[in-house]
C-alpha cells in the first residue's frame, strides 16, 4: 500500500542508504518541499517495532513537510522479531548522527533537527533525546511523542483496562516487550525503556499526545511527569474518544486537529 501513495504536488521523495545496526544498510526516505528551509524533521514510525511505515504515517509526513517547509527523514529501521533491542535504537541514533555529520551535503542545519515518533517510534524518539547529551551530540530543537511506548512494567490502570482495544492493546504490548527485550541485561533495559532512562540535565521542548482508549495512555502521562523538570517546555494533548493509532482516520476532525497541534508546536521552535 505504501508504494502506491504518491506525494502531493511540490513534494518529492528520494531514497538513500546509510549504515545502521551492525553496519547493515538501512533505507532513509528524504521527503522535501521545493524550497526547503534549513530545518530537518526526523520521523521514527510506530508499529510495535515489527512493522514498516504505515500509509497514514507517510501521509502525515507529507503534511509535516508541507506545513513546516522542511526536509523530513523517515527511517526504515531493523524490525522484530529478527532484530530485538538494540537494533532499532542504534538505527535511530545512527540516522541522527548521519544527519548531523552530513548536514552540509543535505543542506540542513545540524542544530535545527526535530525528532518525532509515534507509538514504538515514540519510544525510540524519547530514547534518542535522552541519549544525545552522553554522545556529545547537539540536542534536537524539540521532540514530539505521539501515544508513545515508554514503560515495560505494564502496571498502569489503562494497561490493565484496555486488553482488547482496536489496533493495539495490553496483550499486544506484552508480546512486543517480550520480543523487543529478548536476552537484554538490566543495563540494556535501562537504555531501551524510556521510563528507566537516566535523563540528561536538559531535554528539548516536548509535546506528548495520548489517546483516551489506549493501553499506553497512562504511561504517556507518567512519562511526562518524569521529564517535566528536565525540559524547557512540556505540552500534553490528551485526545478524547480515541484509540491507539486513531490518526489513521486522517479525514476525521480529531485527527486533523491533532496533526495541526503537532505542527503548531514544532513551528514554535522553528522561529
Amino acid at each position: 500500500m505504501l508504494n502506491i501513495i504518491k506525494p502531493p504536488k511540490n513534494i518529492s521523495i528520494d531514497n538513500f542508504f546509510i549504515q545502521g545496526f551492525n553496519n547493515d544498510k538501512i533505507l532513509i526516505k528524504e521527503i522535501s518541499p521545493e524550497s526547503p528551509n534549513d530545518f530537518a524533521l526526523l520521523v521514527l514510525h510506530g508499529g510495535g517495532f515489527g512493522y514498516k511505515t504505515a500509509p497514514h504515517q507517510l501521509t502525515n509526513a507529507f503534511e509535516y513537510t508541507s506545513k513546516l517547509n522542511c526536509k523530513t527523514y523517515l527511517v526504515d529501521y531493523h524490525l522484530l522479531p529478527k532484530f530485538p533491542f538494540p537494533a532499532a535504537y542504534e538505527d535511530s541514533l545512527k540516522t541522527y548522527e548521519y544527519l548531523i555529520s552530513n548536514a552540509d551535503k543535505l543542506k540542513i542545519n545540524p542544530k535545527k533537527i526535530i525528532v518525532l515518533g509515534d507509538s514504538a517510534g515514540g519510544c525510540l524518539a524519547a530514547n534518542l533525546c535522552n541519549t544525545v547529551e552522553s554522545k556529545n551530540l547537539p540536542p534536537p530543537c524539540c521532540q514530539v511523542l505521539i501515544y508513545p511506548v515508554t514503560d515495560n512494567s505494564m502496571t498502569t490502570n489503562s494497561m490493565k483496562t484496555f486488553t482488547d482495544t482496536p489496533l493495539w492493546n495490553s496483550k499486544n504490548n506484552q508480546r512486543m516487550w517480550k520480543m523487543y527485550l529478548k536476552d537484554c541485561t538490566p543495563q540494556q533495559e535501562q537504555i531501551a525503556v524510556p521510563m528507566k532512562n537516566p535523563l540528561p540535565k536538559v531535554l528539548p521542548p516536548t509535546y506528548i499526545e495520548t489517546a483516551e482508549f489506549d493501553c499506553l495512555h497512562d504511561e504517556g502521562i507518567i512519562y511526562a511527569e518524569k521529564i517535566k523538570n528536565h525540559t524547557t517546555e512540556l505540552q500534553i494533548h490528551e485526545t478524547q474518544g480515541t484509540f491507539h493509532g486513531y490518526d489513521m482516520l486522517s479525514s476525521h476532525p480529531i485527527s486533523k486537529d491533532s496533526v495541526e497541534k503537532r505542527i503548531s508546536f514544532m513551528k514554535k521552535w522553528m522561529d
